[in-house]
């Protein structure tokens, strides 16, 4: 017989004690006394060798525990048996009773496994943005935890995991609290909102597994909704209008740091907190380099084209601190971009464009010049291919140009002197 959730409930006495194994599970098993009292255990050898200790403990009646959470407290004594660390008191001084939550789980989560990048289901060396931790704090408080955030990780459910999914995307979860004498903070749902807060409660569902909390992830094969492609790419015509708006701006008094800043985001693609928090060690004119100490996918480095010289030298000359782009005080970095932005493409008419989409903008001119995605790719710091993949299109449109612009070519001359 296999060990399943409904074989646990089920099964009767035979007048004598016998034990079903689990197949997932080695050493794992559900004993059942002839008195009809039932106990899951784990069998296991403390250390390795032919002479190894082995040990026979209980974790606890079917009553106060579920299978998962059998499985889930096994995994974790076989670890620990198979390094030579006898487990049995450890388990025994755990209360039975003891059920970890979603809260549970989300809380070890921020506290171990929230601070460093993932890429292809390991563990990146690079450290995340303590801003991306933020988000992420924000979406477990706001939507993870008013409605999961009780539940028992043995109780979760793919139907479970799909309803929290709607409740998102309805918009149960959103608000609008007071957070200071004059500042409200607006929580949204939304279809978007629930893909991106999926993704984030997915990937700590991952991190449970890896602990030893869940056998499996139960968010696995929940649908999630596409996020809308936000991307704008400026035209020339609309990069020249830019330009005009930034020499406007900049003739008539805005802070020379947020001018360069948005010049440096134009030219190298680079991401907003990237240019905003450069500091002058980063910096390597000898070699041409940005060297960023850490950045959304860690260490990057930024060639330095000829017109971000001419900003990086014009800032050298006016230097104060160890930023490169001071505040007006030159005790910290320049925070008054947003605000700057929103005046320039005011003047340029681009009432569409965000800051963001300067990035996106370089890539489709490196396109245009004849770059590959793989050159782009590295240029703007992707670590994953796939995340490039999304300027394909645009690819496509430029070759399509080049092939009727080559056989149009062609054409005219196939047409001879007649």
């Amino acid at each position: 017989m296999k060990l399943l959730a409904s074989l646990v409930s089920s099964i009767k006495a035979t007048g004598t004690d016998f034990v079903v194994w689990d197949h997932q599970v080695r050493g794992l098993g559900l004993r059942v006394r002839a008195s009809g009292s039932k106990s899951f255990i784990i069998k296991a050898r403390v250390g390795s060798g032919r002479h190894a200790k082995q040990i026979l403990s209980t974790l606890g009646k079917p009553d106060a525990m579920t299978l998962d959470e059998a499985r889930a407290k096994a995994r974790v004594m076989l670890l620990e048996a198979a390094t030579g660390i006898e487990p049995v008191a450890k388990v025994r001084a755990v209360p039975a009773v003891d059920r970890p939550t979603v809260e549970t789980l989300c809380n070890l989560w921020l506290e171990k496994g929230s601070s460093r990048s993932r890429q292809r289901g390991r563990l990146a060396g690079a450290l995340r943005d303590p801003k991306n931790i933020a988000i992420d704090r924000g979406r477990i408080n706001c939507h993870i935890l008013p409605i999961l955030g009780e539940v028992a990780l043995g109780d979760l459910t793919r139907q479970r995991i799909e309803g929290f999914r709607d409740a998102v995307a309805r918009g149960d979860t959103a608000k609008s609290e007071k957070t200071k004498p004059r500042g409200r903070r607006l929580v949204q749902g939304g279809e978007g909102t629930a893909t991106r807060t999926l993704r984030l409660l997915s990937s700590i569902f991952s991190f449970g597994v890896r602990e030893g909390l869940l056998s499996s992830n139960p968010a696995i094969g929940v649908e999630k909704t596409p996020d809308r492609m936000l991307e704008r790419f400026l035209s020339s015509e609309e990069m020249r209008q830019l330009g005009d708006a930034i020499t406007f701006a900049e003739e008539h008094g805005a802070h020379p740091s947020g001018i360069g800043i948005i010049r440096m985001l134009a030219l190298s693609g680079a991401r907003k907190g990237e240019i905003e928090n450069l500091t002058w060690d980063e910096v390597d004119l000898k070699t041409g380099f940005l060297r960023l100490k850490g950045s959304k996918t860690g260490a990057k480095l930024i060639p330095i084209s000829g017109p971000m010289r001419a900003i990086l030298e014009e800032q050298a000359a006016r230097k104060r601190d160890q930023w490169v782009f001071p505040d007006t005080s030159g005790v910290g970095p320049f925070q008054g971009t947003p605000k700057l932005w929103t005046h320039i493409r005011a003047k340029a008419e681009l009432a569409d464009v965000r800051l963001h989409d300067l990035r996106h903008s370089a890539a489709s001119f490196g396109l245009a010049g004849g770059l590959g995605l793989e050159v782009i790719g590295k240029l703007l710091g992707h670590q994953d291919v796939k995340t490039t993949r999304r300027y394909a299109h645009l690819s496509d449109g430029y070759m399509r140009a080049a092939a009727e612009s080559m056989a149009g070519e062609i054409a005219g001359l196939l047409k001879g002197k007649g």
